[in-house]
């Protein structure tokens, strides 16, 4: 069974996630009837627009019927749960590694893509839909989204579709002098390309000297995009491994030897972390800082493949609360393994 789950959603990538999607819907309104949509969107945590299409949906397919008093799934609605059931139990596994890892670090959500994108591509690209389509449904008009750089960034930019409204698309931070593929400032503006939306640019090196910092903060062009940052609502990053972080960024030999010093295994916004949390190296960078995520309503950190499992967790220990982790098989087996450890 597992194996046709995954060649599911090779072969069509969207089915499963939506199928799931659906079928929760159909046993939480069992669980609930009759229950309203706002109630529905609470128990859930989806917001009410994804909801009415899905339930709408489910109403044109007679699943559910809707009444002055709320929704209440119909018999046929009833025997598709029981059909489902089997296959999903078994689509569950991994949904049972999210809520483990959900609930060890306190964070809003967790999805799981079956596979390991250490070994298999497609898994990665998958993992970078499945992004794409969470940070699709809590646009906005005119809502502005600061992205990271990174080949999975890359990847979830290509998976985004055209919107009806109007978003605004910044790097979060500047280039770190790799593949331009690879760098926000290219990952906003086709992110922006994708969506029908706009973009803007920062155009300054990742990491610089206290006098540099100094001169560029006072650049126009650097400080309206710095204000743009400020006020985006939503956020989607990567997860580094440190040492990988520290090479890409060419730090210095006393930097590298500080990280393996002190076993960092993670990096985000130039904070290089243990698999405790704690912070044990920062880079002076440009852009958005790991305090500022605090303040932003929607988050989407994005990484997958085991060899990522360390990083993950140590990045987690430290991530706001209202975090959504998009990840992979791969990696959630290390984070869950690790912290059943602990």
């Amino acid at each position: 069974m597992k194996d046709l789950i995954k060649v599911q959603q090779k072969l069509v990538p969207e089915i499963v996630e939506k199928m799931y999607r659906r079928f929760s819907i159909l046993t939480t309104i069992s669980k609930h009837q009759p229950v309203g949509r706002r109630s529905l969107s609470e128990y859930m945590d989806l917001t009410e627009r994804v909801l009415r299409s899905e339930t709408d949906t489910l109403k044109k397919q007679d699943l559910i019927k809707v009444k002055p008093t709320g929704m209440e799934i119909t018999e046929a609605g009833a025997a598709t749960v029981r059909q489902l059931n089997g296959y999903f139990n078994v689509y569950s596994d991994d949904h049972h590694l999210a809520q483990v890892i959900k609930e060890q670090y306190g964070i809003k959500e967790v999805y799981v893509i079956p596979g390991d994108s250490d070994a298999d591509q497609t898994v990665k690209i998958e993992l970078s839909r499945q992004a794409g389509q969470l940070v699709e449904d809590v646009l906005y008009e005119n809502a502005i989204v600061a992205v990271t750089g990174g080949s999975t960034m890359a990847y979830v930019s290509e998976a985004m579709h055209q919107q009806p409204y109007n978003a605004f698309f910044v790097p979060a931070r500047g280039g770190l002098g790799e593949n331009v593929v690879y760098q926000a400032n290219t990952i906003a503006a086709s992110m922006a390309q994708q969506t029908n939306g706009d973009y803007t640019t920062l155009y300054v090196p990742d990491n610089v000297s206290e006098t540099t910092y100094n001169t560029l903060m006072l650049e126009p062009s650097v400080i309206q995009t710095l204000e743009k940052i400020k006020q985006s609502n939503i956020t989607i990053h990567g997860i580094g491994d440190a040492l990988k972080m520290a090479r890409r960024r060419q730090s210095p030999n006393e930097v590298i030897e500080k990280l393996q010093h002190h076993n960092a295994s993670g990096e985000a916004f130039g904070y290089y972390f243990d698999d405790q949390g704690e912070i044990v190296h920062k880079v002076k960078t440009i852009g958005l800082q790991l305090e500022d995520l605090e303040s932003k309503k929607f988050i989407f950190a994005v990484a997958g493949g085991k060899s990522k499992g360390e990083a993950i967790k140590a990045y987690l220990s430290i991530a706001p609360k209202n975090t959504v982790l998009i990840t992979d098989e791969g990696a959630a087996k290390a984070i869950a393994n690790n912290s059943n450890k602990k």
